[in-house]
């Protein structure tokens, strides 16, 4: 199974060289993913307000352990992690605006 995660690590990490990656700030430290940022609309008094709703999907290589909660700075942007999803190789943390 090691032989298969690493050359699954080597392959995202070739394929990520080829897209153009968002740079995330988390803990201090610089490190680069793939986001999808977006808007999501909520009902509200008046008509429906728009709120952020995006993930990051991130090398776990180097990568921390992300934590429900801790803040992160997305392209320039500050974001709240509010759900965090992993597989061997990579995570999803699932991001939302730090006003919510």
């Amino acid at each position: 199974m090691s032989d298969f995660l690493d050359i699954t690590a080597a392959a995202m990490a070739t394929s990520m060289s080829y897209m153009e990656c968002d740079a995330v700030i988390y803990e201090g430290q610089t490190f680069w993913g793939v986001a999808s940022e977006k808007e999501s609309q909520t009902l509200a008094i008046g008509g429906f307000e728009s709120h952020f709703a995006g993930s990051l999907r991130i090398e776990k290589a180097g990568f921390p352990q992300p934590v429900k909660g801790t803040r992160l700075t997305l392209n320039g942007t500050e974001r709240r992690i509010g759900d965090v999803a992993e597989d061997p190789i990579s995570w999803t943390l699932y991001l939302e605006d730090v006003t919510r």
